[in-house]
């Protein structure tokens, strides 16, 4: 998550204004007169760029055969990542927990929204616009979510206070980036515009999202078991200098960039493998462990693309003669 402090500026007798980044303005294709909505989440105000592709097809969905509430949670997120914009949920008999389950996934869901039309029927309606969202912008951020993760756990090793909130924040950073890029997946392979490059942003997906889930439960272990680790704080900030590169190179595959992350990447598993080897104490020694898993887990996202680039035309060719 990039935050970034802008001015408010006046506009007109009781106007405010406030600039848009320019990277997030081109991540997303925008230009003036385009439009966004401005979705007010009471201590915070969410901005997401207007739908303008949608094929008009709207759903019933009938949430009430799931029976529990957490199930219609999930659902959602796959009605959003299957390129469902728009539909009627139907919540017959879940009581308010189910809508109130619904709106904390959707917050965590770029251009997700979801408006209560009566006692037991609920309208989800994505207004995110497809065509205007880059997917390498979205795996990069992905990367970077991670790396916030490790931070976190490198600052809890070191005796800094991380609040539930913070954790909160970073989990939902990792939720977002997560599905977007599925939903991209998705959309791509239904539209058969099919990168050569498309398995490698599925695995390199799948295995950041893992690696920055088993960061979160090693930063509340930490929390939890009161754990100051030298060790621990030197493997995190391995990690956090890493895992943006990592997620660079999902999104943009490159021998160069394999070349100079591959020698950060024996660092870190020597250094891994080390630390392992050192005498600790059991919690010491278990979160240490959660790390060495997000270490191997990233090398295989690290090994996925290494086995895309060399069996690319580049350096693997039929032989003649």
């Amino acid at each position: 998550m990039n935050v970034t402090p802008r001015k408010l500026q006046k506009l007109g007798a009781s106007s405010l204004v406030v600039t848009l980044p320019h990277s997030w303005i081109e991540a997303h294709g925008l230009k003036a007169g385009d439009t966004v909505y401005v979705v007010d989440e009471g201590d915070r105000l969410r901005i997401a760029p207007a739908a303008s592709n949608s094929s008009g097809t709207s759903y019933v969905f009938e949430a009430y055969k799931l029976v529990l509430p957490q199930l219609v949670s999930t659902a959602l997120s796959c009605l959003y990542v299957n390129d469902i914009n728009e539909a009627v949920l139907d919540l017959r008999g879940l009581g308010a927990e189910a809508l109130q389950s619904l709106k904390e996934t959707a917050m965590r869901l770029l251009g997700l929204e979801i408006l209560e039309v009566e006692r037991e029927k609920a309208v989800m309606k994505v207004v995110l616009d497809d065509s205007k969202t880059d997917p390498k912008h979205a795996i990069k951020g992905l990367g970077s979510a991670v790396s916030g993760i490790a931070e976190l756990l490198r600052q809890a090793a070191e005796g800094a206070q991380v609040t539930e909130d913070r954790l909160q924040v970073a989990y939902n950073e990792l939720f977002k980036y997560q599905h977007l890029i599925m939903r991209y997946v998705v959309g791509a392979l239904g539209s058969g515009s099919v990168e050569p490059n498309l398995q490698g942003t599925v695995v390199g997906t799948a295995l950041l999202g893992v690696v920055g889930n088993v960061l979160l439960d090693a930063v509340r272990m930490a929390l939890r078991l009161g754990v100051r680790s030298k060790a621990v704080a030197e493997l995190a900030s391995q990690v956090r200098d890493l895992a943006p590169l990592v997620g660079a190179l999902v999104a943009q595959p490159s021998v160069r960039r394999l070349h100079e992350i591959g020698v950060n990447f024996m660092a870190l598993m020597s250094s891994s493998e080390g630390y392992i080897r050192e005498g600790q104490s059991a919690q010491e020694a278990a979160i240490v462990a959660k790390l060495d898993d997000a270490i191997k887990t990233l090398s295989i996202v690290f090994m996925t693309i290494l086995c895309g680039a060399v069996t690319g035309e580049e350096y693997l060719r039929p032989a003649t003669g």
